[in-house]
């Protein structure tokens, strides 16, 4: 049976993901912008509001890049 309520509450979930996984990319490109400057970790921590864990992952897989 078509339950209106439970769809829209099934939209308002998947909309509110997308929302979610877009601004964590858009952090994570920050992190990337401001680790091509060199700038210092807890600064990057501070703007992107990446754990510290995820901006040194990113860090380590550049340092991988450069070196290919």
């Amino acid at each position: 049976m078509f339950d209106k309520h439970a769809d829209e509450a099934i939209e308002a979930e998947i909309w509110l993901k997308g929302r979610e996984q877009g601004r964590d990319n858009r952090n994570v490109e920050i992190a990337l912008d401001m680790l091509a400057d060199n700038k210092p970790i807890e600064e990057i921590v501070k703007y992107s509001r990446l754990p510290e864990s995820k901006v040194l992952e990113l860090k380590q897989s550049l340092a991988k890049e450069t070196r290919k």
